[in-house]
């Protein structure tokens, strides 16, 4: 449990709480779309635990000891998110070409991301492949997102909107670390030293990112969302 502890599993504390926090989005009838985001955040808890999990204990639970290697939870859960993200965004979202692009585009990414785990790079090894265009795709419909509020003809306290506070951590997170993932696969063979220093970098957008989750879910909704 010290291990808890340590500056690269802080952002669990807030994510737990965030979890939490998140029910009363289901116990008060929040909008769909905040009900999505509360399973996110709930499905990121459960596969960060499953993660921490299998590389602690559970690789040698069984009569056969398995790798530890935790990446294949991590891939698993790239589709997933990718998948929760498009759905949120759908519901967001009033432009009908983006609501479009998205009916057209969560498919093809979902296959590809399963054949990507079994075939292609597998399940063992970060599935940079799918990672980057589903960063890219989320990355592009969070500056949708900002493009609508700022056209948004009702006064809203931004501060005080959930949706903001996610857009805005999710923005955040996967625009600053896209260029790692760009480069994962040379700094894990040519510079580890370098890919150290990122993961770094990584873990403190991490918790940047889970305390907007928390924050979120600390407000409550300003803008009229369908049920």
């Amino acid at each position: 449990m010290q291990h808890l502890l340590r500056y690269q599993y802080l952002y669990l504390y807030p994510l737990l709480l965030s979890a939490i926090f998140s029910l009363k989005s289901f116990r008060q009838k929040w909008p769909r779309p905040y009900r999505l985001i509360a399973i996110l955040v709930m499905v990121t808890l459960l596969t960060e635990v499953a993660a921490i999990g299998w590389k602690w204990y559970w690789y040698n639970l069984f009569a056969i000891t398995y790798t530890k290697n935790n990446i294949w939870v991590y891939n698993v859960f790239v589709s997933i998110h990718l998948g929760l993200s498009f759905a949120i965004f759908y519901a967001v979202l009033n432009n009908r070409l983006y609501k479009k692009a998205i009916a057209v585009l969560i498919l093809p990414f979902l296959l590809f991301g399963l054949l990507n785990y079994i075939w292609i790079q597998g399940p063992f090894v970060y599935n940079t492949y799918t990672v980057i265009p589903a960063r890219i795709a989320v990355i592009a419909l969070c500056i949708a997102y900002f493009k609508q509020l700022l056209e948004e003809p009702k006064v809203i306290a931004l501060r005080k909107e959930p949706l903001v506070w996610v857009a805005i951590g999710t923005f955040l997170y996967l625009s600053v670390t896209l260029p790692y993932f760009l480069m994962f696969r040379f700094l894990n063979t040519q510079n580890i030293d370098l890919s150290l220093l990122f993961l770094t970098i990584n873990d403190t957008l991490n918790l940047i990112l889970c305390s907007c989750y928390l924050i979120s879910f600390l407000c409550k909704p300003q803008l009229n969302q369908p049920l």
